[in-house]
């Protein structure tokens, strides 16, 4: 999950700085909270804009319709004045001294602005979330500072015989119990693909039955969730330029063909 937009604004109760602390005990680049923060405060600016234009749309449809009830000229030149002001100084007094022809003229500027505006904002959008995404969340206080979790990897608590022996992988257990076939699985699936067999189906099932009990026990709700998700949805609990390759991928004309 990303962290909330609002941690990294100031005026917010927010702290960058506490962030880039973050990533730095994480040995990640910091930089991506300066280009964050940087892209938000434009965004932010982007969307008051915004808000400001919609409001001048409002106000010319407004100043038109009153001069148009009050049977003023039109007029036949859409020429502003030399000192007519910025689009965001304009008011309704401003208005008033201009004919019909000159504020339709201002509301086709007006409406410029906002797409031009919003194109921009659509681009810090991206560049803040590209950027949010690769940010990590906060470290809890007894998680060791290290970049080699193997080697500074901390000890909670041992219990029973710690006694170091041969070690095994997954796959070599799986084999030696005759409860895995890769190589089928492949051929059906893919590269990933496999078939579970004999006892490790019984014990797979035990485990998913032992752990619904016990959730059902506690007063939880069992779930059964869609085997797949979209991307955007995807792209909120995940990293999504980290784990593309061990993602598994639906891809439709409608979706990242392109990527």
């Amino acid at each position: 999950m990303v962290l909330d937009l609002d941690l990294f604004r100031t005026d917010k109760g927010g702290n960058p700085d506490k962030i880039k602390e973050n990533q730095s005990k994480r040995y990640k680049d910091v930089k991506l909270v300066d280009n964050l923060v940087e892209a938000d405060t434009e965004w932010r600016k982007c969307r008051y804009s915004l808000d400001n234009f919609n409001k001048l749309k409002n106000l010319c449809s407004k100043s038109i319709g009153l001069k148009m009830k009050n049977k003023e000229p039109v007029g036949d030149n859409d020429a502003l004045p030399t000192d007519f002001p910025a689009l965001e100084e304009l008011t309704s007094e401003v208005l008033a001294i201009l004919t019909v022809c000159q504020i339709k003229k201002v509301r086709l500027m007006v409406e410029d602005a906002t797409t031009k505006c919003d194109q921009r904002r659509i681009e810090l959008e991206g560049i803040r979330m590209k950027n949010l995404r690769e940010i990590g969340n906060h470290l809890h206080e007894s998680v060791p500072v290290s970049n080699d979790e193997d080697a500074d990897n901390r000890i909670e608590r041992t219990v029973g015989d710690c006694t170091v022996r041969k070690k095994y992988s997954h796959v070599d257990l799986v084999v030696m119990v005759d409860g895995f076939e890769g190589e089928r699985g492949a051929v059906v699936a893919g590269s990933r693909g496999y078939f579970l067999k004999g006892a490790l189906v019984f014990l797979e099932q035990a485990l998913i039955n032992f752990a619904l009990q016990r959730l059902a026990n506690n007063d939880y709700v069992p779930i059964y969730t869609p085997f797949f998700m979209r991307k955007e949805v995807m792209q909120e609990v995940a990293q999504l330029s980290q784990f593309d390759d061990e993602l598994y991928k639906v891809v439709g004309k409608s979706s990242e063909k392109s990527d």
